[in-house]
């Protein structure tokens, strides 16, 4: 039997665990039954966890259809990304805690890259950002000295600032940035899916498959989905070689682009009538860019983006 504490208790993890994002309905009931071991049963407190989650996923559901257009996180990731093609290492929900994210970080650079320093925020900050607590960013130089630290310090606020967020540090090496925002994510596809919940929608102009090779998520079968949350499948992919997605519009014409070795995007749109591949190398914000035209306009809009190099499929 779970008592009205331990149901509040299953409440709180499944809210939180639906804001962070990343994890599906069946990877959050088991959560909850590792949360309440030793308390109760396992099959007592996965039943009342498969009762709360319903609940819990069709109000978030509802909630997100009311979010703004850019969400505080979305911004921080923005940011991340820009920080990431210019050699910084920035990585969100990144390990468990501090300690393990320094130790864990220069694990992430490219193989052959030498990337001048990182950012992170871990499992325990994003946590705490769900209820609005902000997120704390630790940061330093790889192989660099104080001053070094500090220009990355500095670099991050920066960009964190062009993106739309008010970071607060002073300049100490020794103390973490902290970032005033609210952590949620756009649930989409499986992770908005639940047993006995209705049919994904038709819900938008955009379809998308992604995958995530790192933290092995992805959708291989297209996912209809507005630009929101194809937005999101964008900014939420790490820059780590052969993570892909691709958008396709109404009328067939499709966006896809791909992580390589740099970090850099790779950006296309296939022509099957000359068996060939129409791209170049952009920015997360061109990519974007290239999303939203496809949403609105249903076009593949490379023109926009200037000079396009033309890949022959059979090159590989």
């Amino acid at each position: 039997m779970i008592d009205t504490a331990d149901q509040d208790e299953l409440r709180n993890t499944i809210r939180e665990a639906l804001a962070i994002g990343d994890l599906d309905f069946d990877a959050i009931i088991e959560e909850c039954v590792e949360y309440l071991h030793g308390v109760a049963e396992a099959d007592t407190v996965r039943a009342a966890a498969t009762e709360i989650a319903a609940e819990e996923f069709a109000a978030y559901r509802s909630d997100q259809e009311t979010w703004p257009d850019v969400l505080e996180s979305d911004r921080l990731i923005r940011a991340f990304r820009e920080l990431e093609t210019a050699g910084v290492i920035a990585r969100e929900n990144f390990t468990c805690c501090q300690s393990c994210g320094t130790a864990e970080i220069g694990g992430e650079a490219p193989e052959g890259a030498e990337p001048r320093g990182y950012v992170f925020c871990h499992h325990q900050d994003v946590q705490a950002a769900v209820d609005g607590h902000g997120v704390y960013l630790s940061y330093g130089a790889f192989g660099g000295d104080e001053a070094a630290t500090v220009r990355i310090g500095e670099e991050t606020v920066a960009v964190l600032r062009r993106h739309g967020l008010a970071p607060d540090w002073n300049g100490d090496s020794g103390r973490r940035i902290a970032v005033p925002l609210t952590w949620r994510r756009r649930r989409f596809g499986r992770l908005a899916a639940w047993p006995g919940g209705p049919e994904p929608e038709d819900a938008g102009p955009l379809k998308v498959t992604y995958r995530d090779y790192a933290r092995g998520r992805g959708e291989d079968d297209a996912v209809p989905m507005p630009l929101a949350a194809a937005r999101q499948v964008l900014l939420d992919l790490p820059p780590r070689k052969g993570n892909f997605a691709t958008f396709e519009g109404r009328s067939g014409a499709i966006v896809q682009m791909i992580w390589e070795d740099g970090p850099r995007l790779w950006l296309e749109s296939p022509d099957v009538a000359t068996q060939s591949s129409r791209g170049r190398h952009v920015t997360s914000a061109e990519a974007e860019d290239l999303i939203r035209v496809l949403a609105e306009e249903d076009r593949a809009d490379l023109a926009r983006l200037g000079d396009i190099e033309v890949r022959p499929w059979s090159a590989g």
